[in-house]
């Protein structure tokens, strides 16, 4: 039987957890989002900033091509290898995920932990020998690198990527990078036509098999996106201001940056050579984001807020909630929540951050603590909290 035959036969065997789905907000609700207003947060005080706060971090990322395989190696869950697609050149990173979902990014991008420090992925930097000779839609790629363990990897790959998305596109995670991101996934294209080798330390690793079945091994065209992680300072600048990742002091965080945003009273910008960022404001809260990739056509994410958040630079009475909405790559309604704020402290507060649906995201709560530090900077700390 063709793989493919046995994969759909194998949505009736218990499987259906872990496959694609559809939108999970229906046309009506997104209907709500469509003219946001303002927040009716009793505001007990003045402004302690002038600055807008950016209260999370927002991210989105197109890999044009993903090879996923799952191999049968003890120490390691799933292998991910990625190609982002640029103006001027091509980017491959491999992603190993170890047993309990933790995943390291290896590449040899110079200043990695510079790169998209957005992202809080764990990150090596180290020599990567490349060779693709893909053309369109066939995928001809072998990579090999040292993963984090230390254990020399080579991996090949050769297939073909559908011409045509599937009929559900709403990836689920799989787990993977559960203690970073409340993410959500487009899968553009996804199929099972792709030939696989990985050898690691020398030795040929078996492809896992799904109900003994089907090699898990996939080839894609995916987009990842959604909230993450974040620990930042945000400091008042001529027109906008600036962020630094992480918050000094915090030395072990994976990644490090700094980054001037504009602001002109409603919309605060910022842009690298990858993603461009758009956070926008209604009456100082937060109405919603735009994550846009060089090159594509559809934003990579997309986050509205109804309604919008309370101005958190002032402070108000009680819990005001919100409800969002996620859009990925054109793709409406891959994901919902409910974002609850609330003051904690004379100069301090907080957000809950919890995903309701699909059942991968709900999963990843998040809070976000947002402390106005007296000099007219602000430290902004998101972690994720156990449902």
């Amino acid at each position: 039987m063709h793989t493919l035959s046995l994969w759909l036969l194998m949505v009736g065997c218990g499987l259906k957890s872990v496959l694609p789905t559809g939108p999970v907000v229906s046309n009506k609700d997104l209907r709500v989002f469509g003219d946001i207003k303002s927040s009716s947060a009793a505001y007990t005080g003045e402004p302690m900033v002038q600055m807008p706060i950016l209260p999370l971090t927002a991210f989105g990322l197109t890999y044009a091509v993903d090879v996923v395989i799952v191999s049968q190696h003890p120490d390691w869950d799933m292998h991910e290898y990625a190609r982002l697609d640029l103006p001027d050149r091509s980017v491959w990173i491999a992603k190993d995920s170890d047993i309990n979902g933790r995943q390291t990014i290896v590449s040899d991008v110079s200043d990695l932990e510079r790169w998209l420090p957005e992202i809080p992925a764990p990150r090596i930097q180290a020599p990567m020998t490349v060779r693709d000779e893909s053309d369109g839609v066939r995928v001809d790629v072998s990579i090999s690198y040292t993963n984090k363990k230390g254990q020399y990897t080579e991996m090949w790959a050769k297939g073909t990527l559908p011409d045509r998305p599937p009929k559900k596109r709403n990836g689920n995670t799989m787990g993977h990078s559960r203690d970073a991101v409340a993410a959500i996934l487009d899968l553009e294209r996804f199929g099972p036509d792709v030939e696989v080798g990985i050898t690691i330390d020398g030795v040929e690793q078996k492809v896992d098999r799904v109900l003994g079945l089907v090699p898990f091994q996939f080839l894609l065209t995916q987009t990842q996106a959604g909230i993450a992680i974040a620990n930042y300072r945000q400091t008042p600048a001529e027109d906008g201001f600036t962020i630094v990742r992480p918050i000094p002091g915090n030395e072990d965080w994976p990644t490090r940056g700094e980054a001037r945003w504009a602001w002109d009273g409603h919309t605060a910008s910022a842009s690298n050579d990858v993603l461009s960022y758009e956070y926008r404001f209604i009456d100082g809260g937060l109405a919603g984001v735009t994550v846009d990739q060089v090159g594509r056509t559809h934003p990579s994410f997309e986050l509205h807020v109804q309604p919008a958040l309370p101005d958190l630079r002032r402070p108000f009475e009680g819990t005001i909630s919100s409800r969002f909405v996620m859009h990925v790559n054109g793709q409406a309604g891959h994901g919902e929540g409910i974002i609850d704020a609330k003051w904690t402290d004379i100069n301090q507060v907080q957000l809950s951050i919890r995903p309701t649906a699909p059942h991968w995201l709900a999963s990843r709560p998040m809070t976000s603590e947002i402390v106005l530090n007296g000099d007219g900077s602000v430290d902004v700390r998101t972690v994720r909290v156990t449902p």
